[in-house]
């Protein structure tokens, strides 16, 4: 009675929003949460470099959203030039479709200069112009590629049905991706973030679809009878991973990107769902109910070594971080809310990171394994956030009518 109880849930979930220990010869990179120390720089206010009106206007909005990226990386401490060991200026030229920004940084003590660049873009795109800058600023200080440039699609409600939405990370630039007037739902990015797979019930089962954004496009992939469900692409982006019924039980199917069914990876009369790859492939975390609750599992990629990750409460909705070392999932311990934790998989312990304002669900790494978004209803109604992996610095990523779903962030 408990899974046919479950079961219902799951429905229900789905038309809502429609969602151990380790092998011992496994290695996990153990990463620190947070920078320790922060760079302290300056950014003078950007020049024209022409009489052009645009080129002051420009000039303005490029410094305004550099400085907002800064911030928002959690690298830096923005400070006054007399302070600050590094400063940052620019002057900014444009005609009447291109804006160019010449950017330097310079060393403060020495007045050497650490980097110049140029860049051009479209007046229209003058945001994304900025986010390669704040990128290539952040890769010059800590080596790795900046997350400026990604984007979080998510689903809201607005229109009275679920569509599917795309913003930037900064919580700017907001773009509707489908217009069904149906339930478009738990949308997924392929890994090199071209094309997003979601579940839909354009046709009145709810079929995985993709959504190629690059041409335009979109297809099923997946339309067997019953739920074609919380699919995911493996890192190397040739096979998806997904919960098929099929007319049974909910179980974990590997297909390839035609829909080709490869491998039933679990089985039995239990509801298994909610997977996420490993980065290395390997391995796949999911949720099974088969110890009579929603629990977290590991198994290898071909179905053998399952094994429980120990957990004290209802779990849903798992993501693996890109860096290997840490599964974000959701928790609801007793009669609480759903709140965010983070199992460390070196150590085994859990860190809880939301604490029961409101329900928090649905995480979603940032590319960086720095930051993850999630939906959370502690405003009143479910809207998209994003904090720092210590559980520091939440956001709420924009305000936009009705309610918000299920975000998942993008590539680089």
């Amino acid at each position: 009675m408990m899974i046919r109880k479950y079961f219902f849930s799951l429905i229900a979930l789905l038309s809502c929003c429609l969602s151990l220990s380790y092998a011992k010869d496994d290695v996990y990179l153990s990463l620190s949460t947070s920078v320790k120390k922060r760079s302290d720089i300056a950014i003078e206010d950007f020049t024209a470099a022409d009489k052009n009106a645009n080129s002051s206007k420009y000039a303005k909005l490029l410094k305004d959203v550099i400085q907002n990226d800064l911030v928002l990386s959690r690298y830096f401490n923005i400070m006054p030039a007399t302070s600050a060991s590094v400063l940052i200026s620019a002057s900014v030229s444009s005609n009447v479709d291109n804006v160019t920004i010449e950017f330097k940084i310079f060393d403060v003590e020495s007045g050497g200069i650490i980097y110049n660049g140029t860049f051009k873009g479209e007046l229209s795109n003058y945001r994304y112009m900025a986010h390669e800058v704040s990128d290539e600023v952040v890769k010059r200080f800590i080596g790795d590629t900046g997350i400026a440039r990604t984007n979080i699609v998510f689903v809201n409600n607005s229109t009275k049905h679920k569509e599917l939405y795309i913003i930037d990370y900064d919580g700017y630039n907001i773009r509707r991706l489908t217009r069904d007037n149906k339930i478009n739902i738990l949308p997924k990015w392929s890994p090199k973030g071209e094309m997003i797979i979601y579940t839909s019930y354009l046709y009145n089962n709810p079929d995985l679809f993709y959504l190629d954004i690059v041409k335009n496009r979109r297809g099923i992939i997946s339309k067997y009878q019953g739920l074609n469900a919380t699919g995911v692409f493996s890192p190397d982006g040739n096979k998806i991973l997904l919960t098929l019924s099929r007319g049974n039980f909910p179980n974990l199917y590997l297909i390839n990107i035609s829909g080709e069914i490869l491998q039933k990876l679990t089985a039995g009369s239990y509801i298994d769902t909610s997977p996420s790859f490993a980065p290395n492939g390997q391995e796949i975390v999911f949720i099974s109910d088969r110890a009579g609750y929603p629990q977290l599992y590991i198994m290898n990629i071909g179905g053998a070594n399952v094994r429980r990750l120990s957990t004290n409460g209802f779990c849903d909705s798992p993501s693996w971080s890109p860096k290997g070392d840490k599964i974000v999932f959701t928790m609801r311990q007793g009669k609480g809310n759903y709140d965010l934790y983070i199992y460390d998989l070196p150590t085994a312990k859990i860190v809880r990171l939301t604490n029961s304002q409101g329900k928090n669900e649905n995480p979603s790494w940032s590319p960086d394994g720095r930051f993850v978004a999630f939906c959370s209803s502690r405003s009143g109604k479910n809207e998209i956030y994003v904090m720092a992996i210590d559980g520091s610095g939440t956001r709420k990523l924009t305000e936009i009518p009705g309610n918000s779903y299920s975000p998942s962030w993008s590539p680089v």
